[in-house]
């Protein structure tokens, strides 16, 4: 019965390499995407690969942009994972290869990873430490594992076919206190049944309008006082929930219609009041520069005064791209894309969406290129008043029959 033990890695991988490898002690190394895709191994005094590993994940998570904090946190540079086989198994290197091998290419198949062999226990039983660099190669995303417990599930199903014993499938935490409650669920957006019918339906949902608005407002916010008046400003009112309340959250309302409530951690766990205000406590969090942040809540403030809520939406989905990526130029646009372009990922989701952030940052002047002075987005946005009374007609038109729908 295999144990999988899961670390979280913060910073560069030249200090997680140098432990791992440090006097000689590794019995061999196994390297995947480091550069090419399928896997490379060496064993010590027979054949070595020639990849500083560390080096080449730190650089490629700089030309992707997930060093940077992610939703108010400190980014997660690399997973680091240890398999330690069950000592009554006897298993001996070459099976641990094959056996680590094969669970890594199952669940991280497009990402970074090196993976390093020791036998320095008290019984010398062989253990492999497996690096995975946080940033997915084919959609240019960060490393997400939603499901933690599959990993471990999956391990044991591998060990069994192997022949070696697998144990039942529970996976040892990652430490830290629980809490007593935890979230209802950990998805960083969360729609809910009828949210999701609402949006197959191309239908108007308060939930989402919430949702669009809170994070316009935090991810142009640098503390709780800030991001509480941008609510303000978009028309969200929020207060704190029960004493009674399962969790300790906020409830966002639209301040037009106080009856359309929602608690934070039903719009996702990232909108929860723990995690809001954890990103306001740290340092580093993302926020647009100045200009384009300004410019942004004066758009969403437009777009909430003509309920235009097509163009919220998009505005929301437009800065959660740019948050995800590090975004705060055109020119960060076209190092994010000329990344995805040399890796062959021009059909990935990450792409496409970059693609669509960029265009409608251009054709709203919302992001200027590097060096650029504040004169030229004035004047790529002078022309957009002339469709101003055409909007507020549509939108007029449209706002009885939206709002009473859910």
């Amino acid at each position: 019965m295999p144990i999988l033990k899961a670390i979280a890695g913060h910073g560069g991988t030249a200090g997680i390499r140098r432990y791992l490898e440090k006097g000689n002690r590794a019995l061999a190394r196994d390297v995947m995407n480091l550069p090419m895709e399928e896997w490379v191994g060496e064993t010590p005094g027979e054949h070595s690969i020639f990849v500083d590993w560390d080096v080449e994940m730190d650089r490629t998570r700089e030309a992707y942009g997930t060093n940077a904090p992610w939703r108010g946190l400190d980014a997660r540079t690399f997973e680091h994972f240890v398999i330690s086989p069950d000592p009554e198994d006897g298993i001996d290197l070459d099976a641990l290869r094959r056996l680590s091998r094969a669970w890594t290419e199952r669940h991280f198949k497009n990402f970074e990873v090196a993976i390093v062999y020791h036998d320095d226990n008290e019984r010398g039983i062989p253990h492999a430490h497996i690096v995975v660099n946080n940033a997915n190669l084919k959609t240019g995303y960060r490393c997400h594992i939603s499901k933690p417990e599959t990993l471990n599930q999956e391990l044991q199903d591998m060990a069994r076919e192997m022949g070696l014993s697998g144990l039942s499938n529970v996976m040892p935490k990652r430490g830290g206190k629980e809490r007593e409650s935890g979230p209802r669920s950990r998805q960083a957006v969360y729609f809910g049944r009828a949210e999701r019918e609402i949006m197959r339906s191309g239908g108007y949902s308060w939930v989402g309008d919430i949702r669009a608005r809170v994070a316009l407002a935090k991810n142009t916010s640098r503390t709780e006082g800030e991001f509480r008046i941008a609510l303000a400003k978009l028309g969200i009112s929020i207060e704190d929930n029960s004493e009674k309340a399962r969790r300790d959250d906020w409830i966002f309302a639209l301040a037009d219609d106080p009856t359309k409530r929602v608690s934070g951690e039903r719009l996702g766990f990232t909108y929860g009041k723990q995690m809001l205000r954890n990103r306001f406590e740290r340092q580093g969090a993302y926020i647009p520069e100045a200009r384009t942040a300004t410019q942004i809540r004066q758009r969403a403030a437009s777009a909430v005064a003509l309920n235009d809520l097509a163009d919220l939406s998009r505005l929301s989905a437009v800065l959660e791209t740019c948050a995800k990526f590090n975004v705060r130029s055109l020119d960060d646009f076209d190092r994010r894309l000329s990344t995805l372009q040399r890796r062959g990922n021009e059909g990935s989701e990450g792409y496409r969406r970059l693609i669509e952030a960029r265009s409608y940052a251009t054709e709203k002047g919302l992001m200027q290129h590097d060096g650029d002075t504040p004169a030229a987005a004035t004047r790529m946005r002078g022309n957009q008043g002339s469709s101003q009374r055409v909007r507020e007609q549509e939108a007029e038109r449209a706002r009885a029959r939206e709002r009473g729908v859910r």
